[in-house]
C-alpha cells in the first residue's frame, strides 16, 4: 500500500542542540564526580578513530549517565531539558503533516531510553537502542544508512510502501542525505532559528 510519509530527524531539527550533550550536562550537574568518566569516553573515541573499536562502543561510553537514571529520572530529564528546546514551527509542521494524513516518523541517533518520553505528534519513534537501565548500545547507532534500514523495516511490518512523489523529509544535516533519498520533498532546518528551506547538500 502506498502511503505518504513525513520523516524527521531530531537533534537540531525538531529540537535545538544535541540531546546527548544535554544529558551529560544534566548528569554532571547532579553528580559532579562523574566527570571522571570522560577519561573512558576519550579512550573509546580514540580507539574508534584508530579503527580499533566500533562507534557503538564509543557511544556506549558517552551514555554513562543512563546507568544512574531511573525511568522517572529520564522522563524528568526529557521534560525539563529537551522539551523546552523544541522549534515551535517544526512541531507545528509535524502536527500539520499528521492532520493531512501523513505517516509521521521520527528517526534519530538519540537514544530511545529518554526519547520514548517525547510528546510529539508522531506515529513512530525510531531511535538508537540501549539495554534496559544501561548505557550499552544494542545493534547499530541510528544514523546515516542505518536510518534507511530502520525505516524500511518499520514500513515493511505495516505492508506500506513510501509514496515518494508526495512524501517529505526534514533534517539539519547532510548526514541525513541517505534518509532523505527515500522521499522527494527535502527540507533543511536552519540551526538556531529553525527556519525551513529547501534541502541543498553542502558537500
Amino acid at each position: 500500500m502506498l502511503q505518504k510519509v513525513a520523516l524527521f530527524d531530531f537533534d537540531n531539527t525538531v529540537a535545538q542542540g544535541d540531546s546527548i550533550a544535554r544529558l551529560l550536562e544534566y548528569d554532571i550537574m547532579k553528580h559532579p564526580g562523574h566527570i571522571i568518566y570522560f577519561f573512558k569516553v576519550a579512550y573509546y573515541y580514540v580507539l574508534y578513530l584508530l579503527h580499533l573499536s566500533s562507534f557503538e562502543k564509543a557511544k556506549s561510553a558517552i551514555l554513562f549517565p543512563l546507568n544512574y537514571m531511573s525511568e522517572e529520572d529520564m522522563q524528568c530529564f526529557y521534560k525539563a531539558c529537551i522539551q523546552p528546546t523544541y522549534y515551535p514551527n517544526i512541531v507545528e509542521e509535524m502536527k500539520k503533516k499528521k492532520e493531512d494524513g501523513y505517516l509521521v516518523i521520527l528517526c534519530t541517533a538519540s537514544v530511545e531510553a529518554y526519547m520514548q518520553y517525547n510528546d510529539l505528534p508522531i506515529d513512530c519513534l525510531l531511535a538508537t537502542q540501549t539495554q534496559p537501565h544501561s548505557n550499552i548500545v544494542i545493534g547499530k547507532n541510528c544514523k546515516d544508512g542505518e536510518k534507511i534500514h530502520r525505516i524500511q523495516n518499520y514500513l515493511k511490518s505495516l505492508n506500506i510502501e513510501i509514496d515518494y512523489e508526495n512524501s517529505y523529509g526534514y533534517s539539519d544535516s547532510d548526514s541525513d542525505i541517505p534518509m532523505l533519498s527515500l522521499i522527494k520533498h527535502k527540507k533543511r532546518v536552519m540551526l538556531k532559528t529553525g527556519k525551513l528551506i529547501d534541502f541543498i547538500p553542502k558537500k
